[in-house]
């Protein structure tokens, strides 16, 4: 590796009658096994921030959701590194004495490294294997929240309180609360009992069974959305994951978080507050909607400024 292989005998002059040649193809294919060219490849300089995992985590949620390939989608957010950088540093200060040596005509020299260069890159990149989920490793991680609401637009699955602010007696009775109530574990008519809310529904409610077995008490619930911090909220589920656990997952099957927070969150003004699950937590495809701290005008972290290992846990299927 790193070394211009030996010239054959007999080198003509005219760079395109070498090529041509066979001897002249098995040195080229030389030239390539011993400069490889690697598009992504992570050293011990490369650090990528939370806010950097988030948007990359957004991109990996989007091609899953989508059916496109998750390294192809991520070439918008990770640039590979260039050919005319391992060239530059690379190829060409060992190249350049061999040509010299070969020929010692400058003319001829430019004229095979400009061709040399397009043959070598043709081949180089034919041979590169890497990907751009090959810079991302277990201890990066992202912002994962698993969102409680069905429908296409989020402004209208939001829950909304009677008052101005998030009050634990004066939500309006709608789809979207019963919802995201029957994930959390209870019905509404639990829901009622609890906090005294006699408000009438904005329209008949379907009686529906919770999805799964309580996953906080009713006091976490009344802690999580007495500090919604605004009129209109949605619930979420909460966890900073390895983005490796992401990559892995299958988003349309089940998810399992091992550990995680019930958290409510207004993502257009920037609230979170947060309460911790008191079990695992699985979750369908049909439950809601996965996402990222990127996909969010004010993430979690831009909202709170956490301490993130706190929030450290694993997602798998």
């Amino acid at each position: 590796m790193f070394t211009v292989p030996s010239f054959p005998p007999h080198v003509p002059t005219d760079i395109d009658a070498f090529i041509a040649s066979e001897p002249g193809t098995q040195w080229i294919d030389k030239l390539a096994k011993s400069f490889p060219h690697t598009s992504y490849e992570r050293d011990r300089s490369t650090t990528f921030t939370l806010k950097d995992c988030d948007r990359y985590a957004a991109a990996i949620i989007d091609a899953k959701r989508d059916g496109l390939e998750v390294d192809t989608c991520l070439t918008n957010e990770l640039q590979p590194a260039s050919f005319g950088s391992t060239w530059h540093y690379s190829v060409r200060p060992e190249l350049q004495p061999a040509l010299r040596e070969q020929f010692d005509n400058r003319d001829i020299e430019e004229q095979w490294e400009d061709t040399l260069r397009r043959e070598w890159e043709d081949r180089a990149a034919d041979a590169d294997e890497s990907t751009a989920t090959d810079l991302l490793a277990s201890y990066d991680y992202c912002q994962l929240l698993f969102r409680f609401s069905q429908g296409p637009y989020i402004e209208d699955t939001m829950i909304v309180s009677h008052k101005p602010w998030s009050d634990y007696s004066e939500l309006a009775i709608t789809e979207d609360l019963q919802f995201a109530l029957n994930n959390l574990g209870y019905t509404v008519g639990q829901f009622r009992t609890a906090c005294s809310n006699t408000h009438e529904a904005y329209k008949p409610l379907k009686a529906r069974r919770p999805r799964r077995q309580p996953i906080v008490t009713m006091d976490k619930l009344k802690e999580a959305i007495e500090n919604a911090c605004s009129q209109y909220f949605h619930i979420y589920l909460f966890a900073i994951v390895p983005i490796t656990d992401l990559i892995a997952l299958d988003i349309s099957k089940p998810i399992t978080f091992d550990k995680c927070w019930v958290a409510t969150a207004n993502c257009f003004s920037g609230t979170f507050h947060d309460v911790p699950a008191d079990c695992p937590v699985t979750v369908n495809p049909g439950d809601g909607v996965l996402l990222s701290g990127g996909h969010m005008a004010y993430s979690p972290d831009d909202v709170c400024g956490l301490y993130t290992p706190h929030y450290h846990a694993r997602v798998h299927n």
